[in-house]
């Protein structure tokens, strides 16, 4: 989503390197965290790298003993093939809002929310705002590749 994708993805790390003994990678806005060595973190220039920095940053996790990772998946990532043949776990949406449309984004917001919907059909579990705007849409996009007993939903006041 918009809002919370970094603060997610730091906190599903902190989750996962609970079980698996700090062997997370983290792609994210913020920072990357390919490894263990002070030279494997580093500032993070986009919030998805490129198609041939993700690959190689994946590879590199993978080289350093990194068993999970942990990535932030923009709009622009699939609006700009970045992440094109990638399947996930787990994805989460979170949110949608029209911040994201102009020249140099999404020329509009139904191109902003079917770029978003992208990561939901290319996961094999999926967690889901609730109350987001446009469920039912965010909803139908996940059933598309995901079975219902793998979708999970979430609201701030339950169900």
């Amino acid at each position: 989503g918009t809002k919370g994708k970094t603060t997610s993805a730091y906190f599903l790390k902190g989750m996962l390197d609970q079980l698996n003994g700090g062997r997370t990678a983290l792609l994210s806005s913020v920072d990357n965290i390919l490894g263990p060595a002070p030279e494997d973190t580093f500032k993070s220039s986009l919030t998805t790298p490129e198609s041939l920095d993700l690959f190689r940053d994946m590879r590199r996790a993978v080289d350093n003993g990194m068993t999970h990772m942990v990535m932030e998946v923009s709009s622009q990532a699939y609006k700009k093939n970045r992440v094109f043949g990638l399947t996930y776990d787990l994805g989460f949406f979170l949110n949608i809002s029209p911040d994201h449309i102009g020249v140099n984004e999404h020329p509009n917001f139904e191109d902003y929310l079917h770029c978003k919907l992208q990561l939901l059909v290319n996961s094999r579990k999926c967690i889901i705002n609730a109350e987001t705007d446009r469920f039912a849409d965010v909803y139908a996009a996940a059933t598309t590749t995901t079975n219902p007993d793998s979708i999970y939903l979430f609201a701030r006041d339950g169900f």
